[in-house]
């Protein structure tokens, strides 16, 4: 319990951390400095009033120099790296491979946040992965067995995730006469590549623009989008590789394919059943 509670401390500090990448890095501002204060004043925080969620909910929600509101995804972002944080310790424990895999679920986060609102994914948060992932895929027990596995796993995922992409942007480029895929995608997914492998990279990339298209199509059909509107796809590229961490492709398609089965028995069968 000690431990949970420490995993979740340290993700609400990175919490506070993505704050300042997902506000800074857009606008191309240094991360490091200034310090982090008011973006209506430009009053510097002090340390006090900078602590994640409890600030927030002293201060009511509004700054403390000239009372304007502090928006609720400040804390909500600060809870959801707690969380994410958790769920990694909760797959990998207290071992080497939390660090690289908190750091992973980190940039994730920043990355659906980022694009969600500006559509654009940094570069810096995409090289830091593909360093990453590549660096520590000696321990990386998921890749493989042997080291030599792992080393080859990380790196075909990394050629895998980047690669996929770039051709089907190449492709949808060709027929549609325009960009179908932001290269911050391809450098976001090369990066994801290297963490998971390339099996599980590509069926992140087949959820996501599953659920990528029906959320779009929802929208078009609801008037909220128009039809050659640009959409985020990071955001489901992350979600998607998050939930590859829990879920194997190969339990997943055993999954459809069950679901597929009781649907042509209990619907198909029982239909020509009636009609004889």
């Amino acid at each position: 319990m000690f431990e949970c509670f420490i995993v979740f401390v340290f993700g609400l500090i990175f919490g506070s951390f993505a704050n300042v990448c997902i506000y800074r890095m857009p606008r191309n501002m240094s991360i490091v400095k200034p310090n982090s204060h008011c973006t209506n004043c430009n009053t510097f925080i002090k340390w006090y009033d900078n602590i994640p969620i409890l600030s927030y909910i002293l201060l009511k929600g509004k700054c403390r120099n000239c009372n304007s509101p502090i928006s609720i995804k400040y804390p909500l972002v600060e809870f959801f790296c707690g969380i994410l944080f958790l769920s990694m310790y909760y797959l990998y424990g207290f071992t080497f491979m939390l660090i690289p895999f908190c750091i992973f679920v980190f940039s994730l986060l920043v990355t659906t946040v980022i694009d969600f609102e500006f559509k654009i994914i940094p570069d810096e948060i995409s090289f830091m992965l593909i360093i990453v992932g590549i660096a520590t895929s000696f321990f990386n027990l998921s890749l493989g067995e042997t080291i030599w596995q792992r080393v080859l796993g990380s790196f075909l995922g990394f050629l895998a995730g980047g690669g996929s992409l770039f051709i089907i942007a190449y492709i949808g480029k060709l027929i549609f006469k325009q960009d179908a895929m932001g290269g911050g995608d391809i450098k976001i997914m090369a990066g994801i590549g290297a963490f998971v492998g390339w099996d599980k990279v590509l069926f992140a990339i087949f959820v996501a623009s599953l659920f990528g298209s029906i959320v779009g199509i929802i929208l078009i059909i609801c008037k909220k989008i128009g039809r050659k509107q640009e959409m985020p796809f990071g955001p489901y590229l992350a979600i998607a590789s998050y939930l590859t961490l829990f879920f194997s492709p190969q339990v997943i398609i055993n999954y459809l394919f069950m679901l597929e089965e009781k649907f042509i028995i209990n619907y198909l069968f029982v239909g020509l059943q009636n009609v004889r």
